[in-house]
């Protein structure tokens, strides 16, 4: 093995499909070091065996893997902390691919809205009658996470003894005064057959009628802001203001229609007179 020739920089930067400037870059921070270093030179010169290294650090690198970790992995024969460190890349790219396909829907929607007429929405004033409701609130921590209020008010009405009602409605109510990008305090309800005691912060809550103008959305919820853009028109162009939390009513959803294209929902804004 010590009679083995090391390979110069060059040889290794062909062999390793890592470039000169990258193997002075892995070099600097403690990922790849030379076998060997001439003193007087400063050239650089590499055992092959670490071919097989450099293999799995550019295969790291690929992975998104940054040079802090990189690092931390040297000298890469300790497979289960390679393990870990992708698996967590992993994670990380399987986050990113969600947040990216997402952004591809907004583009898609925003396409469509550019091309295609705009949604016709009629909003209308009215009063939402008196309920009885189950009442779960809570801060989460973003809009898209409603579904966890659903779920743990699903699961709390049996041992809090509530009831729902024949045909309840199920209403999300919006508590922040303007939208926030985080943290926003919202309430989910669902109509019962009376009072009961309640249980794990399941309320239960008489909610008054309300004055509201109220606008129907039919479609995903990324429809929403074609709503709210009219509601805004409706409420300027009567001389009212707002005067409460919004609220959604959930006609149709995803509790009982898979598809989204099927789903309808009531969008109340409370008003009064400005």
């Amino acid at each position: 093995m010590s009679d083995t020739r090391l390979l110069t920089i060059g040889e290794f930067s062909r062999l390793s499909m890592l470039s000169i400037r990258m193997l002075r870059h892995y070099d600097e921070h403690g990922v790849l070091p030379p076998t060997r270093v001439d003193p007087f030179s400063g050239y650089r010169s590499y055992h092959p065996a670490l071919l097989r290294t450099a293999g799995r650090i550019r295969a790291l690198r690929d992975a998104g893997v940054g040079i802090a970790d990189l690092a931390a992995c040297a000298p890469f024969d300790d497979v289960a902390r390679l393990r870990a460190v992708l698996l967590e890349r992993r994670r990380a790219a399987v986050a990113e691919l969600a947040l990216a396909e997402g952004r591809v829907s907004d583009i898609d929607r925003f396409l469509t809205d550019l091309e295609g007429p705009v949604m016709s929405t009629n909003p209308v004033r009215t009063t939402l009658p008196a309920r009885r409701v189950a009442s779960l609130r809570a801060v989460i921590p973003a809009y898209d996470d409603e579904g966890l209020l659903w779920q743990r008010l699903g699961a709390a009405l049996g041992p809090s003894g509530a009831v729902p009602a024949p045909d309840a409605s199920a209403v999300a109510v919006f508590h922040d005064e303007g939208f926030v990008e985080r943290d926003p305090d919202v309430e989910v309800q669902l109509d019962v057959a009376g009072e009961f005691t309640g249980a794990d912060g399941v309320r239960y809550v008489e909610e008054p009628p309300v004055d509201a103008v109220v606008a129907e959305l039919r479609g995903p919820y990324e429809g929403v802001s074609g709503v709210m853009v009219a509601l805004g028109e409706w409420i300027a162009a009567h001389d009212l203001r707002v005067a409460g939390p919004m609220r959604n009513v959930y006609v149709v959803g995803p509790a009982t229609e898979p598809d989204p294209a099927a789903w309808v929902t009531r969008v109340c804004l409370p008003v009064a007179e400005a």
